[in-house]
């Protein structure tokens, strides 16, 4: 099996438009965001793939999201989620909540773990778990995200080409964050996130 993982969209719908297609191109069956998504608007680009969001510190209202990601099948999983994929446990974050980062990459239990935030594309190994950033859809140049094949554990990164002055979508009001949706429409396991080792 192969996901696609992305990060800070920002509302650049014409870049989010063409990363999905790239990654439906490379057969990815489900899709990760790790956050910094901004407006609904954007939310049905991603109605073509099964996708899970987080949220990120741009994602003001966090409701009017939920209720966009519910309306496409989609599921929200507040600041982090974790899945089981194929075997192998998955965690992904933001990462503007560093420790929540921290607690995921060393808590020695998953096998990957997603970030954003930083805009800038990484990957490194901590222990058994290879910790990874896909880069950025907004500030990042080049725009790129990834894709791993589950079974052979490959990740591959991808660029995105972008017009200049790639189009947005309006910034949403900064309304009250509500409850994310937890629906898990498609059918993978969330996971528990154990607390960390203290030494």
């Amino acid at each position: 099996m192969r996901i696609g993982v992305l990060s800070d969209t920002h509302d650049r719908i014409e870049a989010i438009a063409e990363a999905v297609r790239l990654l439906i191109d490379q057969k990815v069956e489900l899709i990760l965001h790790c956050g910094d998504i901004e407006s609904p608007d954007i939310i049905p680009a991603f109605q073509v793939i099964p996708t899970h969001f987080v949220f990120g510190n741009w994602d003001k209202d966090k409701a009017k999201l939920s209720a966009a990601i519910k309306a496409i099948g989609g599921t929200a999983h507040d600041s982090f989620g974790a899945l089981e994929i194929g075997g192998k446990r998955i965690a992904w974050v933001h990462s503007h909540e560093r420790h929540q980062l921290y607690q995921l990459e060393h808590c020695d239990y998953f096998d990957y773990v997603f970030y954003g935030h930083t805009h800038v594309r990484e990957q490194h190994r901590t222990g058994k778990t290879l910790v990874a950033n896909p880069g950025a859809l907004f500030r990042a140049n080049p725009k790129t995200c990834i894709v791993l094949d589950v079974v052979s554990g490959e990740i591959k990164p991808l660029i995105i080409p972008t017009k200049p002055g790639d189009s947005t979508h309006s910034r949403p009001g900064l309304g009250s964050p509500g409850d994310s949706s937890h629906n898990n429409s498609h059918g993978h396991a969330p996971l528990p996130v154990p607390p960390p080792h203290v030494d």
